[in-house]
């Protein structure tokens, strides 16, 4: 009849078992990729929340704060790199997939105004009043947040 040849059967069989080894420690590296990626999204989403909400106290409390500023910019940056590290570590296809993903995150059309929410075409000025920059002293909108000449926060 015919001969089973067991060393081959044996051999196909290691060579399939080491095939689905592969293939399952990629998919779990891909999925580990991911999930530390959407950590890192998280924590900028936090890091930058809480840097414009710094931003915003400080402003309404006509204080100046430039080293806790600073602090919570370097956070965002930190992690900003430690994204682009995992991008890096990632195969052409996933960073091409995540790319894919954050384009059409930041392509989807806003809800139009209903009729009585129209936009203002033009920013509301506050009756002429103006501030003077700390840094540059040039004269700036009052409403202004940072100074248009310099970038120095007001």
């Amino acid at each position: 009849m015919f001969e089973l040849d067991i060393e081959m059967l044996k051999e196909q069989g290691l060579q399939l078992v080491d095939s689905a080894k592969k293939t399952a420690q990629d998919l779990a590296d891909k999925g580990k990729n991911k999930l530390d990626l959407l950590n890192q999204q998280a924590r900028l989403s936090k890091a930058q929340r809480q840097l414009g909400a710094l931003v915003y106290s400080l402003h309404k409390a006509g204080e100046e704060n430039p080293a806790l500023v600073e602090k919570y910019i370097d956070a965002v940056a930190e992690v900003e790199k430690a994204i682009e590290e995992i991008k890096a570590n990632m195969t052409d296809d996933e960073r091409a997939e995540v790319e894919a993903q954050e384009t059409a995150e930041n392509t989807e059309p806003e809800a139009a105004p209903a009729e009585d929410e129209k936009i203002e075409e033009e920013p509301i000025q506050l009756r002429g009043e103006t501030k003077t920059c700390p840094v540059c002293k040039a004269e700036v909108d009052g409403d202004a947040l940072f100074c248009n000449h310099c970038g120095a926060q007001l």
